[in-house]
């Protein structure tokens, strides 16, 4: 198996690429600056006994989208860690520069997951999303769900971030592709090059050597730390977790519940037509979320099962979990084929045939 990792000689990006090699994983390691950064990481391969030619570099500018693509086209890749991103004050003082870096290049990214058939994707979005407002979102505790609007946003970083999110749940939606992302809040560690974010490690050290911290928060501000290991650990698993939607774990739950389960693989389009479907009641639709996609398989499915009282039962339908394309095709055709419709749990369409 092998992991790309881009920006992977950067603060987080060296210890993601390090711990991916505690697993005996190959990685593939791009950065903008390889000749000045790949001592240090190699030193620190040696001192944690791996062997450093389990490691392959590249340079690559994350705004050129042939360079992005010929690392696809000539390596063989099975996930990807995207770390390569601009950082806030680049997005301050030169926001067209770290719109390439930040939109552009990590949207190309996205491109070539699908292209290339990437098994998943992970990059790192930001606490930022949730804005500069803490008030916002009063006390209560937030949610995977939650974030700020424009008008509660400060810093063009966190729009970055956000609109990074945004794109992924479209091309999940989309294409069907596994892309996974955290929103770690400030991290902190050894080897931070000097940032703004200097402060951040001086909480952790200066108590330690018996120096006052100075943070450039008001008093009445909260926030979350976390230490770089941890941020890069939750990085990797994300990278190696078993894709629960692939064929391959579809096939290895079936083995267990052989005798009650068939898998049928194939485009719906012709596998339901295959179907009897006078001898099925129960039908649950999460296919394509195009409207053509779904539409398409209601008329096959409804073909089979009306005038049965039968049930087909449609995800992404509700806020739970809602795709715009989904609710318009389960609208549409329910009320063209006079068809009851219900509304379960705020995410699933009941359609009663």
């Amino acid at each position: 198996m092998t992991v790309l990792v881009t920006g992977g000689l950067g603060f987080i990006g060296s210890k993601v690429v390090l711990q991916l090699l505690k697993k005996d994983i190959d990685v593939l390691v791009t950065d903008l600056d390889i000749v000045k950064n790949k001592d240090k990481l190699e030193s620190n391969i040696l001192k944690i006994g791996k062997n450093k030619d389990k490691v392959k570099y590249q340079k690559l500018d994350i705004t050129n989208y042939k360079e992005i693509e010929n690392i696809f086209q000539n390596n063989k890749i099975d996930s990807v860690i995207n770390l390569a991103y601009g950082i806030g004050t680049i997005c301050e003082e030169n926001p067209l520069l770290a719109s390439k870096i930040n939109i552009v290049g990590t949207t190309s990214i996205f491109e070539m997951i699908v292209k290339y058939k990437i098994r998943r994707l992970v990059f790192a979005s930001s606490e930022t999303v949730y804005g500069a407002h803490q008030e916002f979102f009063g006390n209560r505790a937030l949610t995977e769900e939650d974030y700020a609007g424009i008008n509660n946003h400060f810093y063009t970083y966190g729009v970055m971030k956000l609109l990074n999110e945004f794109m992924a749940e479209k091309y999940i939606q989309k294409h069907g592709c596994s892309i996974a992302y955290t929103r770690p809040s400030v991290v902190f560690g050894y080897g931070r090059q000097n940032t703004a974010l200097n402060w951040a490690e001086e909480f952790a050290s200066n108590p330690a050597l018996g120096k006052p911290v100075d943070l450039p928060f008001s008093i009445n501000n909260k926030d979350n730390w976390i230490y770089v290991e941890d941020c890069a650990e939750q990085l990797v698993r994300l990278a190696l977790k078993e894709n629960l939607n692939s064929i391959e774990s579809v096939q290895k739950l079936l083995q267990e519940y052989s005798k009650n389960i068939k898998l049928i693989a194939g485009d719906t389009n012709k596998v339901l037509k295959e179907i009897d479907l006078q001898k099925i009641d129960f039908v649950f639709l999460d296919g394509g979320h195009s409207y053509e996609t779904v539409t398409n398989d209601l008329m096959i499915l409804y073909g089979g099962m009306k005038d049965q009282k039968k049930v087909i039962l449609c995800d992404d339908y509700g806020k739970e979990s809602y795709i715009s394309e989904v609710e318009k095709a389960i609208n549409d055709f329910t009320k063209k084929n006079n068809l009851k419709l219900n509304l379960i749990e705020n995410r699933f369409a009941e359609i009663i045939t």
